[in-house]
């Protein structure tokens, strides 16, 4: 009842978006993506817990370079409603099947041609050196970088984000609310999630702003974007 009676409170802060999209597999390649980061680098694979359904693994390895001197393995998908006073729902889940060994982004909106990174999360080694988990950190960058929160999850389980955004160039119009593991995290937190005019699109991944010799690797599955916060609870 008490879920319920929240949802139909934030219903009419959020206008409808996008038509509803899933990434998939076809012809045992990842489909339905605007661009693959190193695609060389991207595998599907069987499922480690489901072994018989296809999900996506994404590995930094030493060919992983980007021009910028960037590492990276990512793909990419644009944002089909990311103007002023518009909104996106979007959820995946992410696997780790050992701990992580560096700092990776794993998830960031950013903006088409002036590439301004907005928010995301990353991953980095558990600080208490634990063997079966890894932290991750929610962050924004506008007006400038700001952690909003950190906590560990596990190695060897699937982990849901789900993410309900308003985009504005403002603080006082720009919202954002978060699910992880479908715990409400952040209920319509007032934030900037827009750096200017330009539309978005998320990264989704393994990134690093240097090159470094580790290896890590991520699994992702039920990568999807839906037009409403009803669909968006109900997955």
């Amino acid at each position: 009842m008490l879920k319920n009676l929240c949802l139909l409170l934030l219903l009419p802060l959020f206008t409808h978006a996008c038509p509803n999209w899933q990434a998939t597999v076809e012809n045992g390649q990842p489909a339905g993506w605007d661009y693959q980061l190193n695609p060389q680098n991207i595998q599907v694979v069987n499922d480690p817990q489901e072994t018989e359904s296809p999900v996506i693994k994404l590995t930094l390895a030493h060919d992983s370079t980007w021009p910028n001197g960037h590492t990276r393995t990512e793909v990419k998908h644009n944002g089909c409603a990311t103007g002023e006073d518009e909104s996106s729902f979007l959820s995946w889940e992410f696997y780790l099947d050992k701990p992580i060994t560096t700092k990776n982004n794993i998830a960031y909106w950013e903006t088409d041609k002036t590439y301004q990174q907005s928010f995301g999360f990353h991953l980095q080694p558990n600080p208490s050196n634990n063997e079966n988990s890894s932290k991750l950190t929610f962050f924004s960058n506008l007006p400038k970088h700001k952690i909003h929160w950190q906590n560990t999850v596990k190695v060897g389980e699937w982990n849901k984000i789900s993410l309900a955004i308003t985009w504005s160039e403002s603080e006082q119009n720009g919202r954002i609310s978060l699910w992880v593991n479908q715990k409400p995290i952040l209920t319509q937190m007032a934030v900037q999630t827009k750096p200017d005019a330009n539309e978005l699109f998320i990264q989704l991944g393994l990134h690093r702003s240097q090159a470094e010799a580790t290896i890590d690797s991520i699994y992702l599955r039920n990568i999807m974007e839906v037009s409403n916060l009803e669909q968006l609870l109900k997955r």
